[in-house]
């Protein structure tokens, strides 16, 4: 197995690679991704400040659901 620390690997090389895979592998990796905390973190981290410079209000359960699935 390569040491990917020793490799340069770019955002380029990673998507084709992801994009090779089929569904069931890709939801499988986000599962595994979704498992680190530090991930969690600043996933919402960053979605927090994405809404706030959006101007997107906070939603109760309800309220996102409906939010989500206008048509626009």
């Amino acid at each position: 197995m390569p040491k990917l620390k020793e490799l340069e690997i770019n955002y380029e090389q990673i998507r084709n690679l992801v994009l090779q895979l089929d569904s069931k592998q890709k939801m499988l990796l986000v599962k595994e991704l979704s498992k680190d905390m530090s991930y969690r973190k600043n996933f919402y981290k960053y979605t927090g400040e994405l809404a706030k410079k959006s101007g997107i209000k906070k939603m109760s359960e309800e309220e996102l659901d409906t939010f989500l699935h206008i048509d626009n």
